[in-house]
C-alpha cells in the first residue's frame, strides 16, 4: 500500500513549520560545503513538493540566518518533518533515509535511534 500525503491536508501553521525545516536542512548541508548529487537531487525534489516558490527561494541565500536548534523539542519536530517530507510522494528512497539520518546525527541524534524510528514509522 502506497502512503501519500498532501500539503492540502496541513493548517498554514504546518506547512510553514516543514518548509522551515526544509529550509534549514538545506542550509545545514550548504555549510558543509560540497553536496552530492543525489543530495541536492533530494532536496530539490522536496522543495518541488514543498511547491516553494521563488519568493520563498530568497531564504537560500548567503545572508539567510539559520535557527539554531536550542532544545529536544525543536530537534524532534524538525526530524517528524523531515519524516513528513519522505512521505509525500508515498515512496521511501534509499537517498532520503541517508538524508535525514545524517542530519538527524547533526542534529544531535544517534545514528541508531533514528534508525529505529524510520523503521517504526
Amino acid at each position: 500500500m502506497e502512503m501519500k500525503i498532501k500539503n492540502s491536508d496541513l493548517n498554514p501553521e504546518e506547512i510553514k513549520s516543514i518548509k522551515d525545516s526544509f529550509f534549514h536542512i538545506y542550509h545545514s548541508f550548504l555549510d558543509e560545503g560540497f553536496l552530492s548529487k543525489d543530495f541536492v537531487g533530494c532536496l530539490f525534489k522536496w522543495g518541488v513538493q514543498l511547491h516553494i516558490t521563488e519568493e520563498e527561494l530568497k531564504f537560500i541565500s548567503p545572508t539567510y540566518q539559520e535557527k539554531e536548534i536550542t532544545n529536544q523539542d525543536s530537534a524532534l519536530q524538525h526530524l517528524f518533518n523531515l519524516v513528513y517530507m519522505i512521505y509525500l510522494d508515498g515512496k521511501v528512497e534509499d537517498i532520503e533515509l541517508e538524508v535525514v539520518t545524517r542530519y538527524a546525527e547533526k542534529i544531535g541524534f544517534k545514528s541508531h535511534i533514528v534508525n529505529d524510528l524510520l523503521k517504526t514509522i
